[in-house]
């Protein structure tokens, strides 16, 4: 399996390697679920030309030594984590995780809306967790505005494509 490529993306958007924060319950561990094995991850991130760096993608892909369960314990963890609050890159951060309904990818995947306030500026993010044979994918729009469903759903398909 592979992640997508840079050259997937629309023009002007690069590679952006900085992690993500964990932000209580939302945590940049969440594709790490207790109690099931990690068999091997990788991640990749980009960011638009813009001068925030928005709309991001991250993509990251997982394999287990028990794929179902590690799949029911990631999406359990996001619906249980209603409401998160922190420091991301030192900026105090809240934020809300709501269900979404969203076209069915792979065996089965769950959506979710995530709605960050960072120092005081809103950020909409677009999740969704998909389980394609023996892989689990995260991948996750973010953007000052409401997600374009459109181009998400586009970047679902190509990650997709690469997930064999």
């Amino acid at each position: 399996s592979e992640l997508l490529s840079v050259g997937q993306m629309p023009t002007g958007w690069s590679v952006d390697n900085s992690s993500s924060g964990s932000i209580g319950c939302f945590s940049s561990t969440i594709m790490e679920p207790k109690g099931v094995a990690l068999t091997a991850k990788a991640r990749i991130y980009f960011q638009s030309n813009a001068a925030n760096g928005l709309p991001a993608l991250n993509e990251k892909l997982a394999t287990y030594s028990n794929i179902s369960s590690a799949y029911k314990k990631i999406v359990t963890t996001l619906t249980n984590c209603k409401s998160f609050s922190g420091k991301n890159s030192g900026e105090k951060t809240t934020g809300t995780i709501g269900q979404m309904s969203f076209t069915t990818y792979g065996i089965s995947s769950a959506a979710f809306a995530v709605d960050f306030t960072i120092a005081g500026t809103a950020v909409y993010e677009d999740l969704l967790i998909i389980r394609k044979g023996n892989v689990v994918i995260s991948i996750d729009e973010g953007n000052l505005s409401p997600v374009n469903v459109k181009q998400f759903q586009g970047f679902v398909v190509k990650a997709l494509a690469k997930v064999k």
